[in-house]
């Protein structure tokens, strides 16, 4: 079966059927809008990091800016499997990796609302230009969290790393975050 290559994304045709009936069927509005939001970022959005303080895990950091300004931060649009799920520990060390001595900043994802129920500022963290959040999903690091994120580039990076059983798509069954913690 032929594959189809486009910016670093290789799928096969039934995939992008797929995903064109999951667009249709679950309304084109949020996946435009998710998409479209990937290409509305500035340099002037973004907020420096000054220090991280702690990685808890592959989907949430403590950080402090430069205001002195201690904040945690959930990675919008992912979820990095548990700690005491298979790969949970490797899903942190490959956040760790991504951020660690990095020039490291955000962009809150949701501006007129200043945290989640947990207090965490839901957030999409980069390196310079680099999406962070997306490049965890690209190394089989994260599942995209459809739930809340409908970017093509992260449902193509997903599909990317599944196929090349990059990461935690080596296992043959991996179960994703959130069955897991509904089982719990």
């Amino acid at each position: 079966m032929k594959k189809y290559k486009h910016k670093g994304f290789k799928f096969k045709p039934k995939t992008v059927v797929a995903i064109i009936i999951i667009a249709i069927i679950g309304g084109i509005g949020e996946f435009i809008n998710d998409t479209m939001y990937d290409f509305m970022i500035t340099d002037i959005d973004k907020i420096k990091i000054k220090h991280i303080n702690s990685i808890h895990d592959g989907d949430t950091v403590n950080v402090t800016t430069y205001n002195n300004k201690k904040i945690k931060i959930r990675l919008f649009g992912i979820d990095a499997p548990e700690l005491k799920q298979p790969f949970g520990e490797e899903s942190r060390l490959c956040l760790e990796k991504l951020i660690q001595n990095q020039n490291i900043s955000y962009i809150p994802r949701d501006k007129n609302k200043s945290t989640d129920k947990y207090g965490r500022t839901v957030a999409v963290i980069f390196d310079g230009d680099i999406n962070i959040n997306l490049e965890m999903v690209k190394n089989g690091c994260a599942w995209n969290y459809m739930h809340y994120n409908k970017s093509l580039y992260t449902i193509f990076a997903q599909i990317t790393a599944k196929n090349g059983k990059k990461g935690l798509w080596a296992d043959k069954n991996p179960q994703a975050p959130w069955e897991y913690r509904h089982k719990k």
